[in-house]
C-alpha cells in the first residue's frame, strides 16, 4: 500500500495509525496483533488499542482464536462510506445546535467587545425566535403596537399564543398601542388584566408606525409589518434603555383613549 492510499482513509476521517493498520489487514488478511504491530511498526500495545477502535467503528472484526491469539480482519470499505454519511449527518445536526445558539454566542463576544450584537431575521421564524427568547430571559416586556392588517392573520395567532405563555410564566407586559376603527384585535381590551397587560391607547394618527417595537432585558426587537416581514434583534444595555426611556415619554405624555386594539 502506498502513502496516497493512507491519505484516503485520513481525508475520510481516519488517524494516520487507524489507516495504516486498516490497509495492512487488507494487504494481508486475517492477521494476529503481534503480526501487524511487527508490520505496521506501531508496538503491540498501541496495535491493540487502534484495533479496538477500529473494531468499535466496525471496519475490523476480530474473526476467532487459535488457542489465546485472537486474529482479525478487514470489513468491507464500504464501511467507510457509511461513516462519512455518518458524519456529514452529525456536522448537519451539529451546525443546527450552534445556529440556535450563534446570537447568544455573539453576545457574549459582542459584550466583550462594547458592540451590540444585531440579527436580522425574515417572515415569521423572526417573530418566533424573538418571543422565544422573551420567555428564555424571563423579564417583562415593553411594547409599542403596529397595526396588523387583514392579511396577517397568522401573526394575531401567534400573538395569542404568545400572551398565553408569557402569563404561565408570570411576565408582564406594558403596552402602548395605537388605535384605528376595524383594526383587528389579538386579545381583548377587557382581558387585559387576565393577560398581565398594562396599556395606554393612544390615536393611530399620532402613533401609526409601520414597525412594531418590543423592548425586553437589554434587548429590542423592531418587526417591519408592512410588505415582507423583517425583524431586527438589537442587543445592547444603552440601546435598550433608550427605547425604554422613550417608551415611558409617550407613555406619560400621551392622552388615553378608550377604544380597543391589539398588542
Amino acid at each position: 500500500m502506498t502513502l496516497i492510499d493512507e491519505k484516503v482513509l485520513e481525508n475520510a476521517g481516519l488517524s494516520p495509525e487507524q489507516s495504516r493498520l486498516y490497509l495492512s489487514l487488507l494487504e494481508g488478511g486475517l492477521s494476529s496483533a503481534r503480526h501487524l504491530a511487527s508490520k505496521t511498526n506501531l508496538g503491540r500495545a498501541l496495535t491493540y488499542k487502534i484495533l479496538g477502535q477500529l473494531t468499535y467503528l466496525k471496519l475490523v472484526e476480530k474473526k476467532k482464536t487459535y488457542g489465546r491469539i485472537a486474529l482479525f480482519a478487514p470489513t468491507h470499505p464500504e464501511r467507510l462510506k457509511e461513516l462519512l454519511h455518518e458524519k456529514q449527518k452529525l456536522t448537519e445536526q451539529s451546525i443546527a445546535t450552534l445556529q440556535s445558539s450563534f446570537g447568544s454566542l455573539s453576545s457574549a463576544y459582542n459584550f466583550l467587545q462594547g458592540k451590540p450584537n444585531v440579527q436580522f431575521f425574515e417572515g415569521v421564524i423572526g417573530i418566533q425566535h424573538v418571543y422565544d427568547d422573551i420567555l428564555e430571559i424571563g423579564k417583562d416586556i415593553f411594547v409599542i403596537s403596529s397595526p396588523i392588517n387583514d392579511g396577517r392573520q397568522e401573526i394575531l395567532h401567534l400573538i395569542r399564543e404568545q400572551i398565553k405563555r408569557q402569563v404561565e410564566q408570570n411576565i408582564k407586559t406594558k403596552a402602548i398601542t395605537p388605535i384605528a376603527t376595524g383594526q383587528p384585535i389579538a386579545t381583548p381590551i377587557e382581558e387585559d388584566e387576565k393577560h398581565l397587560i398594562t396599556r395606554k391607547q393612544v390615536p393611530a394618527e399620532k402613533l401609526h408606525i409601520p414597525a412594531q417595537i418590543i423592548i425586553y432585558g437589554d434587548k429590542v426587537a423592531i418587526t417591519n409589518f408592512k410588505e415582507t416581514l423583517i425583524t431586527v434583534l438589537v442587543e445592547s444595555k444603552y440601546i435598550a434603555e433608550t427605547f425604554r426611556i422613550m417608551f415611558e415619554y409617550i407613555w406619560e405624555n400621551d392622552v388615553p383613549s378608550n377604544k380597543n386594539n391589539s398588542v
